[in-house]
């Protein structure tokens, strides 16, 4: 006999997705490929689901013109329940509420906008049952997000939306001890029209209950990757998704990044890593300029996701490499460095100083790289405005 279920989780996937309609692509969000799954596939991998019944509120029009309810239903089983939406509603809240069949009862409730891919993998159990609400977050800056601020105990003392009022912004993983404690107070959100810019969103609902002296708490994710528009969907693919080892490494040298650079050939070969050698192929004076735009050149067509440049004290090619498109280079000398040039600045080329690293070093910076991801978030943001 099946277990009983725990928790629901209603995931609201009703809206337009206008941006990318305006970009081109025709299909619903939650069924755009971003590499080689959908994004709601790398959504629904950041939440354990095995305790949850399952909720879909979805478009009458994606049912009709691309079967969304049976595709759902072939990932995620037939037992998951689908809310048909035949109309334009005004936010996310009145979208939930037209779940009120499913949700309106004792069982603990999740709302989750899963247009993001976050790690490590969300655990409903981990919720404590003293809070009345919960909001995961993540460290961010930028006013596209909703925050929470909280008191010194760390609980909620607000809410707002497009609005910095703190570091913890929210992920989009919404948190109510029941679903009856939802619905009670998005009703009273929707009488007393709080909108913001014109639309009834989920994060400030948690304002009413802070109101009523409920606790409400958050817990930050490690890595965050919004997918919400085509430009961050983008970025995800060609980016984040690809790891170090997947492809072939460019790597270049001057003459003074000779030695270490064939140090560094044996490093790879060593560890089972594939790599393609731009130059310069003999000890002697050189400049580094044709060789690093051979390995940024393939970057760029896609010949290979990283690159590793080398010379005395690794600023040349730096310099160099950061003033081509679509490469993002970062000065690294130790595990350190190499560590947080992928975490932290999503670097797709590394450029080494051949007078402080020596072939131990770095093949204790590629054993960093092999395992090491972007952590997106507030990263993003900052880069974001620095993108060529």
């Amino acid at each position: 006999m099946e277990k009983e279920k725990k928790y629901n989780i209603l995931l609201p996937i009703a809206g337009k997705a206008q941006r990318f309609l305006d970009k081109g692509y025709t299909m619903p969000k939650p069924l755009i490929m971003a590499h080689t799954r959908h994004i709601i596939d790398w959504a629904m991998d950041s939440f354990k689901t095995d305790d949850c019944n399952i909720i879909f509120a979805v478009r009458l029009d994606h049912i009709h013109n691309f079967s969304i309810d049976d595709i759902l239903k072939e990932k995620f089983g037939n037992d998951i329940k689908i809310v048909v939406i035949d109309k334009v509603t005004d936010g996310s809240v009145s979208t939930c509420l037209l779940a009120k069949d499913y949700i309106d009862n004792d069982l603990p409730l999740f709302i989750y906008t899963p247009d993001v891919y976050y790690q490590p993998q969300f655990d409903p159990n981990s919720v404590s049952k003293e809070l009345d609400g919960f909001l995961l977050t993540f460290k961010a800056n930028s006013p596209a997000h909703s925050y929470v601020e909280l008191d010194e105990d760390g609980f909620a003392l607000q809410t707002a939306e497009k609005e910095v009022i703190s570091q913890n912004a929210a992920v989009g993983v919404y948190y109510y001890k029941t679903g009856k404690m939802f619905v009670k107070y998005a009703t009273e959100m929707i009488q007393k029209n709080i909108r913001t810019k014109n639309e009834f969103y989920i994060c400030p609902l948690y304002n009413l209950m802070i109101r009523d002296n409920l606790k409400v708490s958050i817990h930050q994710t490690e890595k965050m990757h919004v997918l919400g528009t085509p430009q961050e969907l983008e970025f995800f693919v060609n980016n984040v998704i690809p790891r170090f080892g997947d492809k072939p490494i460019a790597i270049v040298c001057d003459h003074s990044g000779f030695q270490i650079k064939e140090k560094a050939k044996r490093v790879l070969k060593e560890k089972n890593i594939d790599f393609i050698d731009f130059g310069t192929y003999v000890n002697k004076s050189c400049d580094y300029n044709d060789y690093v735009a051979q390995g940024a050149r393939a970057i760029n067509d896609k010949t290979c996701d990283f690159g590793i440049a080398f010379c005395r004290t690794g600023q040349g090619v730096n310099i160099m490499l950061n003033n081509i498109k679509n490469i993002r280079s970062a000065l690294v000398f130790d595990e350190y460095t190499s560590e947080f040039a992928i975490r932290h600045n999503c670097a797709n080329f590394f450029s080494i100083p051949s007078k402080y690293v020596d072939e131990e070093m770095f093949g204790k910076m590629v054993d960093n790289w092999l395992k090491t991801t972007f952590d997106g978030g507030r990263h993003m943001t900052r880069m974001s405005r620095s993108l060529k």
